[in-house]
């Protein structure tokens, strides 16, 4: 794949933004992927603003720097749009001028965008009326262009999903564990270090406080402050120590390189921030990842971290003589337990090494750009043919975990726009594209269609003659006796495939548990569940794992077809995609107002998807620590990189 990352600093630049842009693409490059990050030509914080080199490039990456005019805060870089030609996706960084310039000319260049938050432009006060009126309209409607929104934190996410309801995901920013990892002292010292960009957000001023309360008890307390000068610079650091008679015990560190801050953090135990922002909190990960046990304030971002990890301490920074306080009443347990709690910290930050977050990312451009699966109305249809298609499911029966089979039309997606249920149940499943309203959906929100119709009436027993196993069936649905004519004419299809039993799917819910008792005692591997949408994909989702079936596939009205009960149109009107207008002739008393009424109704919600620019499934924070290892990287559930994650 081809990824352009767009962001107005990097490389020579330091700080979070450019760190986590360099290491994303670093772990894209090992994948394989050819990665462009297009950026502006001078630094914001250089003393002489020179121009740096046109074409560069950094560990495989190809690093193209533009000229700029006007504020930092709002650079204006027209030619842009030169650099990005070719692109398979398009990855803004942070919410400025390029966020708003590429999408306004996406009718222009045409290609697929995606944007990381990076907390927006609300991490200070300034011009904050003017900052909320422009996120209300004009990043609103910017953020329509964008076919994914990527929250890197969980502030983040219900910040945003108030002007982009759907198509969001929440990935948090991962970090180079390798850095650091086991650097920090061996056995406890009292001393902390706080590392990250010199900036009046990270209140310096209070994490000072809290070392001054901390001697008051205990003079052996140190603390180091290393990092890059921004709105602060070190003297002023320094007289912030001076005024609190800490010159001795405040060591100030400038931009160390990476073997400086080694070197300081083997001497310390505790990772502190005092910060009143974070998009992220990537350098309290660098921390933990070194084995340093986290001292945090009390924001969005450092609550979940400990929260999910349970290692480290919120405390009110504002308050210094507390947070001493219960730093001090925790420190008996972290003296006691050091080497247990430091080797926590470090099995905790794995959790967000890069080749993790790498993988995530992918998984939201592919369906960003619909190479794999594509979103319609928040359901994943798999975008395959027909070979890839037996492939994918030969391959999901394989892996031993029960897998449901769908095939979604106009019908079963407008069902699900209205039912949760049977929502969640076709987000779990493998969904094929079946019929013309599904096409016509991909052609408006992608540009193209799906590559071929994959109709479960035709596709079932052509997956059962080409498959490269051999089952034991079970069909279940349909009138009384129609399964069992549908099974004779299923044997003859397919002899290699036995039929273990038949049961009609005009039951009690009071049957159910009988009904499952007997497909497991069948043995059966794969069950074909005829009961229409949304009771037949409804049932599978809900009882595949008690039948002991690996594999349950909704099929319709395919026994009805098998059996000779209901007629199908003559192989040209199927081979035009107007089956549905012979089936409405056929029905038109249960059919009217499924296709009258529907379709239209269908296109409307299709096109309410084109307008808002969703293209991904929604994932919020929290999401992906839930699923099972198979499905945390699925944006879109793109099963064939359900791979597990390595933590």
């Amino acid at each position: 794949m081809h990824i352009v990352h767009v962001v107005r600093q990097f490389h020579p630049a330091r700080g979070g933004l450019e760190s986590v842009v360099l290491e994303l693409a670093s772990a894209q490059v090992k994948s394989g992927h050819r990665v462009r990050v297009v950026t502006l030509d001078r630094l914001f914080q250089a003393a002489d603003r020179r121009k740096l080199p046109a074409v560069d490039t950094l560990d495989g990456i190809e690093i193209v720097r533009i000229p700029y005019f006007g504020s930092t805060r709002y650079p204006i870089a027209l030619s842009v749009l030169r650099h990005i030609e070719g692109a398979d996706v398009v990855h803004v960084h942070a919410i400025d001028f390029f966020f708003d310039y590429l999408a306004w000319t996406k009718p222009i260049h045409g290609r697929t965008l995606v944007v990381s938050t990076h907390g927006g432009f609300f991490h200070t006060a300034y011009a904050a009326r003017l900052k909320r009126l422009w996120f209300a309209t004009v990043t609103r409607l910017s953020m329509k262009s964008y076919a994914g929104v990527a929250a890197v934190s969980a502030f983040d996410f219900e910040q945003f999903r108030a002007i982009r309801p759907k198509g969001m995901v929440c990935i948090e920013n991962g970090a180079n564990l390798s850095k650091f990892r086991d650097t920090s002292a061996g056995s406890l010292r009292k001393s902390i270090v706080s590392f990250g960009r010199f900036a009046k957000n990270k209140r310096i001023d209070l994490l000072v406080g809290l070392l001054r309360e901390l001697r008051r008890h205990d003079p052996e307390w140190t603390l180091v402050i290393a990092g890059r000068p921004g709105d602060l610079s070190v003297e002023d650091i320094a007289a912030l120590a001076e005024d609190a008679g800490l010159r001795e015990a405040v060591k100030i560190v400038a931009s160390p390189a990476d073997a400086t801050l080694k070197t300081l953090l083997r001497d310390c135990s505790f990772v502190a921030s005092a910060s009143e922002y974070e998009g992220f909190g990537v350098a309290a990960i660098e921390g933990m990842s070194a084995g340093l046990i986290p001292i945090l304030s009390d924001i969005p971002p450092f609550r979940r971290l400990v929260a999910r990890t349970g290692l480290g301490l919120i405390i009110d920074y504002s308050d210094p003589e507390k947070g001493a306080r219960v730093l001090l009443e925790n420190l008996p347990r972290s003296t006691a337990n050091h080497s247990e709690q430091r080797a926590a910290c470090m099995r905790a930050a794995s959790a967000y090494d890069w080749p993790r977050v790498c993988e995530t990312y992918a998984a939201l451009y592919r369906a960003a750009t619909g190479a794999a699966v594509k979103t319609v109305l928040d359901v994943p249809v798999q975008a395959r043919s027909f070979d890839e298609a037996v492939n994918l499911i030969d391959a999901r029966y394989e892996r031993g975990e029960p897998a449901a089979v769908a095939f979604a039309n106009a019908h079963a997606l407008n069902v699900a726009a209205e039912d949760s249920a049977f929502r969640q149940a076709l987000q779990d499943a493998l969904v094929f594209n079946d019929g013309v309203g599904v096409d016509v959906a991909s052609r408006i929100l992608y540009g193209t269609p799906f590559r071929e119709n994959l109709n479960g009436t035709d596709f079932v027993p052509n997956y059962l003659m080409r498959t490269r196993h051999r089952f034991r069936l079970f069909l279940l649905g349909a009138k009384p006796g129609i399964a069992e004519r549908a099974a004779d004419r299923l044997s003859s299809l397919c002899p290699r495939h036995q039929v273990v039993g038949c049961q009609h799917g005009h039951f009690a819910s009071s049957e159910k548990p009988e009904i499952i008792a007997r497909i497991r005692k069948s043995k059966a591997d794969v069950v074909l569940v005829a009961m229409g949408n949304p009771k037949q994909e409804l049932f599978i989702h809900a009882h595949l794992a008690e039948t002991g079936c690996g594999l349950g596939i909704g099929v319709g009205a395919l026994f009805d077809f098998l059996a000779g009960n209901v007629p199908r149109a003559t192989p040209w009107v199927r081979r035009w995609r107007l089956e549905w207008i012979y089936r409405l002739v056929q029905e038109p008393r249960r059919l009217a107002r499924r296709y009258l009424v529907g379709n239209p109704l269908f296109l409307m919600r299709i096109l309410k998807q084109w307008w808002s620019g969703a293209q991904v499934m929604d994932m919020g924070p929290g999401v992906a620590e839930t699923l099972p290892p198979r499905r945390r990287t699925a944006i879109g559930r793109d099963v064939s990189a359900r791979q597990p994650v390595s933590t």
